[in-house]
């Protein structure tokens, strides 16, 4: 069971439920998003796999997922990239927090990049394929990406 911080419109926890229960009620909660870029500034892009509780199939321009209770950000950030991409002790840069919207979710990302062209170690009941896409090409078939992972593109992007 995995328990996950539930937070208010101001990012401030105000309660913990299950994960389950935050997906099932759309509870406003903490995630982590991470870009991971390559040596030309090409994105790292997942495709989600169908069995995935939000988004099954689509594409995402992040690394990253739910903050578990009492988990800080950057810590959630480096566990998922472990953990999704086999991807270790790389320097993260911090973008600070967004607020992110839409149909089946309310989430406070954290947002943070990386480098990293080394060997990948694919999560297989989270990520069925990867790819490196430009901006451009992510731009070009954006109805295809998580919204929440456009929006995590865009605030990094203006923060750059």
């Amino acid at each position: 069971m995995e328990w996950v911080d539930v937070v208010d419109g101001n990012n401030r926890v105000i309660g913990v439920a299950e994960r389950a229960k935050v997906r099932r009620e759309n509870l406003c909660h903490r995630a982590s998003y991470i870009l991971v870029l390559d040596d030309a500034d090409r994105i790292l892009v997942q495709r989600r796999t169908l069995s995935k509780d939000f988004c099954p199939g689509m594409l995402d321009a992040c690394a990253g997922g739910v903050v578990t209770t009492g988990e800080e950000m950057e810590r959630s950030a480096r566990r998922e990239l472990a953990e999704e991409l086999g991807i270790m002790d790389v320097p993260l840069q911090g973008f600070g927090s967004f607020y992110a919207e839409g149909e089946g979710y309310r989430v406070w990302g954290g947002l943070f990049s990386c480098h990293y062209q080394g060997p990948l170690q694919l999560q297989a009941e989270e990520v069925s394929a990867v790819h490196w896409m430009s901006l451009a090409e992510i731009a070009e078939r954006a109805s295809e990406f998580t919204p929440d992972s456009l929006l995590a593109i865009a605030t990094w992007q203006a923060r750059r």
